[in-house]
């Protein structure tokens, strides 16, 4: 079924559009040697641990953001569904959606509801609130995302959803993957923005405390003056956050399943091209490929010359993430070692001890060990010193 679902994929979408999962660079070895692929979706998320109906921070927004005319650069969280840029402690058990504008004590103001709703993250599996600030200065932006959190009285319900603040411009962002039917307080849930005072606030049209459900869905707020925004439907593209372990990840091959997790080491006899997948907080797929280039046979000669072509014999691969340990010797003809390394990288440019070694055929030795193998590997073969 992974196999079909597969290929009826990358039928009907090309991989190249979806450039928030990356697979890793393209990289170059010799037959057998090891590899270590790994995918990567954004950056890792910082979990907030939280209480019911809980208020938790300050945490810093990683750049200056202004919101209703002031300016701020920490932020508060409330495990509802909302981002604050004051403390909120009367908003402590506050679970009922509510209509906005209010200047209700118990309400939470100078905030963002994206979406409020009556949450669980307390329950198996937390954390499930994620934050981080990407990007460079002064292109940086704070993402703040439920993943999969579990809705109140409703536990095999999980909400997924974004709150995105931009530097430069102020404004921000609400990109809900899903916020699914719940009987609690009848479904009801609110979208928008209010002031510190609770006196001016803009929602979200048929979002404002009333029943809804939605999938794959956004808005943006832009800043019209010091107190106002305007609120406009955007496409959905939820950004690029890997939520602790609330993401799956499986390597393909060839149309076949032929690994799970983040990373897998391969040792590809030929040139491979493989298939990274994730699924973000079940909802969200993504899929990349990385292709490993062999050179099907090592080096047999070389010209120590100065050339700049063919001065080093060399095995390829690349040692910090594959290799355990490594080891190669070359031997002249009386079996004399004239090079040792136990680093990959290096190369031998015909020199021992200082001096050019001759002309002549020399036999060359690797041993290896990888992580994911617990027998070493080894090869063996002849190169020749031309001068």
């Amino acid at each position: 079924m992974k196999k079909l679902k597969l290929i009826l994929f990358l039928f009907l979408f090309p991989l190249w559009s979806f450039s928030q999962l990356s697979a890793g660079v393209d990289d170059t070895v010799n037959p057998g040697v090891p590899v270590t692929l790994t995918a990567t979706y954004g950056m890792v998320g910082i979990g907030i641990n939280t209480t019911d109906d809980g208020v938790e921070g300050p945490f810093p927004i990683g750049f200056e953001f202004t919101f209703f005319g002031a300016k701020y650069t920490q932020f508060y969280v409330g495990s509802n569904g909302w981002v604050s840029f004051s403390p909120n402690p009367n908003a402590k058990g506050t679970r009922k959606p509510f209509s906005i504008p209010t200047t209700a004590d118990y309400n939470p103001k100078n905030c963002i509801l994206g979406p409020f709703i009556d949450l669980n993250p307390i329950s198996g599996g937390s954390p499930y609130i994620f934050y981080q600030t990407i990007g460079k200065d002064p292109n940086r932006s704070l993402i703040v995302m439920w993943c999969d959190c579990p809705m109140y009285n409703c536990l095999d319900s999980v909400a997924t959803f974004q709150i995105v603040l931009y530097e430069g411009s102020n404004t921000l962002e609400n990109h809900i993957m899903r916020k699914p039917y719940c009987d609690w307080f009848d479904n009801k849930g609110t979208l928008g923005v209010q002031n510190s005072s609770g006196y001016i606030g803009f929602a979200v049209p048929g979002y404002n405390a009333t029943a809804w459900t939605v999938n794959n869905i956004a808005w943006k707020y832009t800043p019209a003056t010091a107190d106002s925004f305007q609120v406009a439907q955007i496409p959905y593209d939820l950004k690029p956050l890997t939520p602790g372990n609330k993401i799956i990840y499986h390597w393909y091959q060839a149309g076949s399943e032929v690994a799970e997790g983040q990373s897998m080491v391969v040792t590809p006899g030929e040139t491979t091209t493989y298939i990274a997948y994730a699924k973000i907080c079940a909802g969200d797929e993504f899929y990349d490929t990385v292709t490993v280039y062999v050179h099907q046979n090592i080096p047999n000669a070389f010209t120590p010359n100065n050339d700049g072509l063919n001065d080093n014999f060399k095995i390829l691969g690349l040692p910090p993430e594959n290799i355990t340990r490594f080891n190669i010797q070359i031997f002249d003809r009386w079996g004399h070692v004239v090079f040792e390394s136990n680093d990959i990288e290096n190369s031998w440019d015909g020199i021992c001890k200082g001096k050019p070694c001759p002309a002549d055929v020399y036999n060359w030795v690797i041993y290896y060990e990888t992580r994911n193998r617990t027998d070493p590997i080894s090869n063996k073969g002849q190169v020749m010193l031309i001068r």
